[in-house]
């Protein structure tokens, strides 16, 4: 049973806990071309104790691990830049009930792209993660990013375009499209360890080789009356690659999500003095239902997720908590009812050095696990 999804980990440790604050925005020289990196390293203890079915006695699994992400850009102006982001990790989980140290470490590379920004509009080409969702990111802890990993699509080939509106009476309306195949190139494969890039008899969604798989997406915040509002509606549709024999007949993998996240904060905790005294204080909600049918390309393994989460931040801490239910096709012993229980704490040391706790309770396809995480993170700009 896999508990962590290694890619997108740093992404949730810095949108869900908040535990990652950084001092200044990509470093500028004031001349073009430049050189500019981001870094964020973290060291992570996951402690996972399984049982249910097909568990002849409870399983202990730990793991102890670093991960690296880094984000290497040429800017030849403030608005066009290539970026290449690399991530430093294990590249699977650990087997039930093995105990693993620093193991199956390998590098990957999750974009190598073009990114052009404009007043309006929004552009990228190349290896990419595409932007439909936000529980994976939003949600606070450690773990909702991987048991929502149906819709959370990286190390994609393609092209996303977003086009930005604003009305002083309705907000901000962004629209988005984005068009991807997987990468079967050699850039999927890990590096610094054996492994071989993926392949298109793995089959899965939009692993067809073409442009032919797509999300829309519109995104709708700013607006005057609830101006902390932000609200996301999607649609996906992955083409379904070759069937495999284990899994049955392939269909398209189509997607439909819609969520809000709402930020309250008081307006005496507002303002900067009180920021800088580490008083600042907010509360916030988030809710996202995903409806998936034929997830993973699997003709009938239709899924639905309901995501609700509230992150509360005072000064240097942040405390989360998160509830995803997963509904699933009926199995004998396995019943249709999965679901994902986190709460989590984290504290700033300084503007770069946090640490992180994540305590929580899962159960997938019969078998019950209770998960305790823990995370020393640091990031930076040059």
């Amino acid at each position: 049973m896999r508990i962590v999804c290694r890619s997108p980990l740093c992404a949730g440790l810095v949108a869900g806990l908040g535990l990652l604050a950084s001092a200044g925005a990509h470093a500028d020289k004031g001349y073009y071309p430049n050189l500019g990196m981001d870094y964020n390293a973290v060291m992570q203890y996951d402690v996972n104790r399984t049982e249910g079915s097909g568990v002849t006695s409870p399983r202990n699994t730990t793991d102890f691990y670093p991960d690296i992400q880094s984000s290497f850009y040429i800017r030849f102006t403030p608005n066009d830049q290539l970026r290449l982001s690399t991530e430093f990790n294990p590249v699977n989980p650990p087997a039930a009930g093995e105990k693993r140290t620093f193991g199956d470490l390998g590098l990957v590379v999750n974009e190598l792209n073009y990114y052009k920004l404009t007043q309006h509009t929004q552009l990228q080409i190349g290896k990419l993660q595409v932007p439909f969702g936000r529980a994976m990111d939003a949600a606070p802890g450690l773990y909702t990013n991987d048991f929502v990993a149906a819709y959370d699509l990286g190390g994609m080939l393609g092209a996303t375009y977003a086009y930005r509106w604003f009305g002083q009476k309705v907000g901000m309306i962004e629209g988005g499209l984005n068009l991807y195949t997987a990468d079967t190139t050699e850039l999927s494969r890990p590096f610094l360890r054996s492994g071989a890039r993926a392949q298109r008899s793995d089959g899965g969604p939009a692993n067809t080789g073409k442009l032919d798989s797509y999300a829309v997406t519109v995104n709708w915040d700013a607006i005057p009356a609830l101006p902390f509002l932000e609200m996301q509606a999607g649609y996906m549709r992955n083409r379904a690659g070759v069937a495999q024999p284990d899994s049955g007949p392939a269909d398209d993998e189509v997607i439909r999500i819609v969520s809000a996240r709402y930020i309250w904060a008081p307006d005496s905790s507002a303002d900067l003095d009180t920021t800088l005294r580490f008083r600042y204080f907010d509360i916030v909600p988030l809710v996202e239902y995903a409806d998936v049918q034929n997830e993973n390309a699997i003709a009938g393994n239709d899924t639905r997720y309901l995501t609700t989460s509230v992150t509360v931040d005072y000064g240097r801490w942040v405390f989360g908590a998160t509830r995803t239910d997963k509904r699933r096709p009926w199995a004998a012993g396995a019943g249709r009812h999965d679901y994902l229980n986190e709460v989590s704490c984290g504290y700033r040391v300084t503007g770069q050095l946090s640490i992180g706790v994540s305590i929580g309770s899962q159960a997938v396809g019969g078998q019950q696990a209770n998960l305790v995480g823990m995370a020393l993170s640091y990031n930076g700009a040059h």
